[in-house]
């Protein structure tokens, strides 16, 4: 088959073109957007559904990392999302040379666009990678990399966020902001990111603070005792650079296992609704469009997790959130609680 016939993506000019086809390959797929939130939770992305339904709901360019995230949950080869990314790169010249020519912003989306997740084959006729330095000189370049791309980012947008004085080790955070954020770019939020790692919280280590950083901070203070903002301070890196504060999760196996056992009656739709709803991960916080957070395997909401008198590192445990799940079926009977549509 002709590959403009197959893949009509080379042909879209604006934004709002691409846009139109991501949402019609979302609805080839036939996927929800928890499934599609699931599977690329499945295939190491983070694409939680209310981040989706914003990003197609809008007329802008997208984030790479959302895009490939989209594309590789609804079973896109990678050969295929490659013209994607090439497709968005073009889009995103244009529309920032039409910027530079009319003497305002470009039309471009906030934070790192160029970074392509390492799940992604380059494109052909890119440049092959080069060797790797040795650690640390590896590290440094790439926190190098990352300075020059948040640089970028700001001419891009034309806000710079507030620096403040270092506030804790200088080492490894000095001259960062005093709050880091959902939404910045740069060494600092790398820093976070191999803190959170060391910790034991799975997190991409790309120096983008996003969903997926946000949830992950919001786990370790739960644990740690402290106010669940979402946001780092000094007192949050202070506490990631003490004794471990996360206990270790439990795996997928045994997760399946334990919901088979609370659920002799329904053991496939126990593990499949846990499934939708947070990947079968047990550390899983969603921030919903209203500002609430939802917990854990079975997502319990702020409300109900006041409602059930217990703190957020319980909510978190696995044991309890199953154990807790089967007591509400117990009186409904069904898994009609938690609803996993569109």
């Amino acid at each position: 088959m002709d590959d403009a016939v197959r893949d009509p993506v080379p042909q879209v000019a604006t934004a709002g073109e691409y846009v139109a086809l991501l949402r019609e390959a979302r609805r080839r797929s036939g996927l929800t957007y928890r499934e599609i939130a699931r599977r690329a939770s499945a295939a190491g992305h983070w694409l939680p559904p209310s981040t989706l339904a914003t990003m197609l709901g809008r007329t802008t360019l997208p984030r790479e990392r959302t895009v490939v995230a989209l594309l590789a949950a609804c079973g896109t080869p990678a050969v295929e999302v490659d013209r994607w990314l090439e497709t968005r790169r073009d889009i995103e010249a244009r529309l920032s040379e039409q910027g530079r020519r009319e003497g305002g912003p470009a039309q471009v989306p906030a934070g790192p666009s160029s970074t392509v997740p390492a799940t992604i084959r380059p494109s052909v006729g890119s440049v092959p990678p080069r060797p790797e330095a040795p650690w640390p000189a590896r590290r440094w370049l790439r926190l190098a990399l990352l300075a020059v791309f948040g640089v970028l980012t700001v001419g891009a947008t034309g806000a710079l966020p507030p620096r403040a004085a270092p506030t804790v080790d200088s080492a490894s955070t000095g001259g960062c902001p005093a709050v880091l954020r959902q939404g910045m770019y740069d060494p600092c939020v790398l820093s976070l990111q191999e803190h959170l790692v060391a910790d034991g919280l799975t997190v991409p280590v790309d120096g983008w603070f996003g969903p997926d950083t946000t949830s992950r901070v919001m786990v370790f203070q739960a644990f740690g005792g402290l106010p669940v903002s979402g946001t780092a301070d000094a007192r949050l890196f202070d506490e990631l650079a003490g004794d471990r504060k996360v206990p270790v999760s439990w795996p997928q196996d045994r997760i399946r296992k334990h919901l088979r056992q609370m659920f002799p009656e329904d053991p496939a739709g126990a593990v499949e609704v846990a499934r939708c709803l947070s990947g079968l991960d047990p550390y899983r916080v969603e921030v919903v469009e209203d500002g609430s957070r939802r917990w854990g395997l079975f997502q319990f909401s702020d409300v109900e997790v006041s409602r059930f008198g217990v703190d957020r590192r319980t909510v978190l445990d696995p044991a309890w959130n199953i154990g807790t799940a089967r007591e509400i079926w117990s009186r409904t009977g069904d898994f009609g609680h938690w609803n996993c549509a569109t």
